[in-house]
């Protein structure tokens, strides 16, 4: 945790460099988003809406889909039919 503090002023820069990690991502999104680096974008915002959440108290309210509940693990205990 030291060593990101002293490469990057906010997590938020260490997130925002570490998607420029990805250049197939970015190139793919650039590609089908005219030019717009969709994943990256999308990521940052979530993140400043958990950041904002935390600052506030307010509950986060995920923009992601849920999964489909008979897509998921069964419940602990219960074994898979």
């Amino acid at each position: 945790m030291a060593r990101l503090k002293t490469s990057f002023s906010t997590p938020r820069d260490a997130v925002r460099y570490i998607m420029d990690t990805f250049p197939i991502v970015r190139r793919k999104d650039e590609e089908k988003y005219n030019g717009d680096y969709r994943t990256k974008r999308v990521i940052l915002e979530i993140y400043d809406d958990l950041a904002e959440s935390i600052r506030t108290g307010k509950p986060y309210q995920t923009r992601l889909t849920p999964a489909d509940p008979r897509r998921c693990h069964p419940p602990k205990g219960q074994g898979a039919s």
